[in-house]
């Protein structure tokens, strides 16, 4: 410490009585705080930002921006256990027991599986009320409404084994293929396609990807197909931000696609995205 500084300590020092250590410790203190308010104010200018720039770029791009994806994913976490979580699970294997799909996977009940795809899912919600929620479809109960009995809604259970290559009954399985496209009768085609393929334009899954929401061992496919199912999904937008929801579809995006992303596009291809 230079000799003025010490005059000024000793000064105060007099004045008030303290020991000079004390000041040392103050002015670290102080120094301290200042530091750490100069980190906060540049992590907020860092988050605004970023948000920014995750909004700029269109939803399908963002994972060609690593830098990108690991913020939104630091975002999305806590803001996922919060309000997905619950059905979803902490994991986002998904919970059959309310229908919640698992999202780490590679079958989608809407879309597939782009940024866009689960970010329009997020804004609207399935079933929600909202006027844009994906709800053109739904999965009535054959069996409550008299249309299949339970010994036909048995029979299309084996015939959705057998889609799937799993143990059935041949005899079983060949009436339910029958009832399957029978207009008068199941008529499953209607939706779910001739080949039993679905349809992700409106929601209708995919009954040869052995991947179910609900379950999929043939009591659970029974219970489906009788009574029917009509889940819904909650839209985001309102309580969540875009910039939230942007980044949680990111996160969903990232969990359902592992590998590394692309090389970011060279700079003019998006001058904002790239600075």
């Amino acid at each position: 410490m230079s000799a003025p500084n010490l005059e000024r300590v000793d000064v105060a020092t007099r004045r008030f009585g303290l020991p000079r250590g004390v000041w040392k410790w103050a002015a670290l203190a102080v120094a301290l705080t200042v530091g750490a308010s100069i980190i906060a104010v540049y992590h907020v200018h860092y988050v605004h930002r970023m948000e920014r720039r995750l909004l700029t770029v269109l939803p399908d791009q963002v994972p060609q921006y690593p830098d990108l994806v690991g913020f939104a994913v630091e975002q999305a976490k806590p803001l996922f256990r919060e309000h997905c979580a619950a059905c979803h699970g902490k994991d986002m294997h998904g919970n059959t027991a309310l229908g919640a799909p698992n999202l780490t996977d590679k079958v989608w009940l809407y879309g597939t599986g782009r940024v866009y795809d689960i970010e329009r899912t997020l804004l609207y919600g399935i079933r929600s009320g909202e006027s844009k929620a994906r709800n053109v479809t739904d999965m009535p109960g054959f069996g409550v409404r008299g249309r299949l009995s339970d010994g036909q809604i048995t029979e299309v259970v084996q015939y959705l084994l057998k889609l799937n290559a799993r143990p059935y009954d041949v005899g079983a399985a060949n009436e339910g293929q029958r009832i399957y496209y029978s207009a008068r009768l199941g008529n499953c085609g209607d939706c779910h396609g001739s080949d039993a393929r679905g349809d992700s334009d409106y929601g209708a899954p995919d009954l040869t990807a052995n991947v179910w929401n609900t379950g999929g061992d043939p009591d659970s496919l029974f219970h489906h197909i009788k009574f029917g199912e009509h889940h819904i999904m909650p839209g985001w937008l309102g309580p969540l931000s875009l910039e939230q929801i942007r980044a949680i579809a990111v996160y969903v995006y990232s969990m359902s696609h592992p590998s590394q992303p692309r090389p970011a596009p060279q700079p003019g291809t998006n001058s904002y995205a790239a600075r």
